[in-house]
């Protein structure tokens, strides 16, 4: 029987960090017989209520809805990811679930592309917004891969142009548009004739089948990662399903690594006010000898802390310019 989605093409757009304007945007310039399906994904907190379905429905002329497990997949209607809910497209139909996070996020931009490129093949095209880091990154590649159209937005047109830098960067991109462009660009795509022909997106293979344990860790749970090295990204993913691509990996280091120093930190200052309390005992029952080496250990400590104090100045720089 053939598949119900290969008789249309998917359009799936994901942002994070100022995307909601430029998907605005193409809402409003959607044309009410757009012969695509649309799904979105951006990253919201977990226990939000998501205003995204009402505000692109206002925003064109297309209808907007969140995603329904198992709802079947049509032509000219926007479907959203709901909160803190992966949104995959498969055989025919939406799937909605509640999975491990990747890249630190669910919904996740990557999972929606991969499963894109898997089930539409040539007849998927993927839309990168602004956001940071790096989530989507491989699933626009996927579905590079599978024959689709990849498109970023123009960094220079994003609020926070990291997301669509780093995609860029993997020389996988077809098209760099302005958000004001992008259904155009869109458009002309959809007017070329697609092979169905299936292509071979290397990206969505899961991790822990193609890839080889590393000597890293899963900065959510402490498993064991298996790293897959591929020619336009690094990505890892753990035995319970964690994934991360190279910048969100090295991020998430980065927060685990800034929570231990905080630890480190409270330890020494307890300990600090520890040595003064019993060096002031000491000192008040006349043990002059134990209130020098008291006082000697309180300054070693303090001057832990003045080291752990540049060691998190110098951590944070370094996550603020990697976002």
């Amino acid at each position: 029987m053939e598949n119900p989605s290969h008789r249309f093409p998917a359009v799936v757009l994901g942002g994070s960090a100022g995307a909601i304007e430029p998907l605005q945007r193409i809402a409003a310039a959607l044309p009410s017989d757009f012969p695509a399906a649309v799904f979105v994904a951006t990253h919201i907190p977990a226990a939000s209520v998501s205003a995204l379905p009402h505000l692109l429905a206002r925003s064109g002329v297309l209808f907007a809805t969140h995603a329904i497990d198992g709802a079947p997949i049509a032509p000219g209607r926007i479907i959203v990811a709901p909160p803190d809910h992966h949104l995959t497209v498969e055989d025919g139909v939406m799937r909605v679930f509640k999975g491990p996070t990747e890249n630190n996020h669910r919904p996740s931009i990557d999972v929606l592309f991969r499963s894109a490129a898997m089930s539409f093949n040539t007849g998927a095209c993927g839309v990168l917004l602004s956001g940071t880091l790096d989530d989507g990154v491989a699933g626009l590649v996927a579905i590079h891969e599978a024959g689709g159209n990849a498109i970023a937005q123009d960094p220079e047109d994003a609020q926070f142009p990291d997301m669509p830098r780093n995609a860029i960067r993997t020389g996988a991109v077809d098209g760099i548009y302005p958000a004001e462009d992008m259904v155009a660009a869109i458009s002309e795509w959809l007017s070329r004739p697609r092979s169905r022909a299936k292509g071979t997106p290397s990206i969505a293979v899961d991790e822990r089948e193609a890839g080889t344990p590393s000597v890293f860790t899963c900065p959510d749970c402490g498993g064991t990662l298996w790293e897959l090295d591929g020619e336009a990204v690094l990505r890892f993913r753990c035995r319970t399903g964690h994934a991360y691509s190279e910048n969100t990996m090295l991020s998430s280091q980065g927060k685990n690594l800034e929570k231990a120093l905080w630890a480190a930190m409270r330890s020494l200052e307890e300990r600090h006010d520890l040595i003064r309390r019993i060096s002031a005992r000491a000192k008040k029952s006349g043990d002059s000898h134990t209130t020098r080496r008291l006082d000697a250990q309180g300054d070693d400590v303090r001057r832990d802390i003045d080291r752990i104090n540049e060691a998190i100045a110098g951590l944070l720089s370094e996550t603020t310019n990697l976002a």
